[in-house]
């Protein structure tokens, strides 16, 4: 066993062979909190009432190419449904849903996350990550 330097032991196990001298913690991944449950934290920091949100440097460069902005990713986490079922990302310790809506009579997927080192309560991190319009592009197309 070993400690974190948080007072709580971490359980390994080797895996490999002699040579290699790896271990792993026997820990699961957290599970990701339900989609309903993320969409009304996302909602929340979104509408500013608690928490904040962090639009990451590829969210902005989408943006600006895609023609979308933070209302579009506020109407589809509202008004859409989500792809699939939140996942955990390791790298980035967080929770990545997509949801997908109509806008404009195209559809768009808004993927942003949840921070697991927040809380998702009192301060939760609202990341967003990108947006894209289901064209052949991924820009919205605008009609005159």
């Amino acid at each position: 066993m070993a400690t974190n330097g948080k007072d709580r032991e971490i359980q390994c196990r080797y895996v490999g062979t002699h040579e290699q001298n790896r271990t792993r913690s026997t820990e699961s991944a957290p599970t990701p909190p339900k989609t309903s449950f993320a969409q009304m934290v996302a909602l929340s920091v979104l509408g500013g009432r608690i928490g904040k949100y962090h639009p990451t440097s590829h969210f902005n460069k989408r943006r600006n190419e895609r023609d979308f902005d933070v209302f579009d990713i506020e109407y589809a986490i509202r008004n859409g449904t989500c792809v699939g079922v939140g996942e955990f990302c390791e790298e980035y310790r967080n929770f990545k849903y997509r949801f997908r809506a109509n806008i404009e009579g195209t559809d768009f997927d808004a993927v942003f996350a949840l921070c697991a080192d927040h809380d998702f309560i009192r301060s939760p991190l609202l990341i967003l990550i990108t947006g894209c319009f289901k064209t052949e592009s991924g820009k919205r197309i605008r009609s005159i």
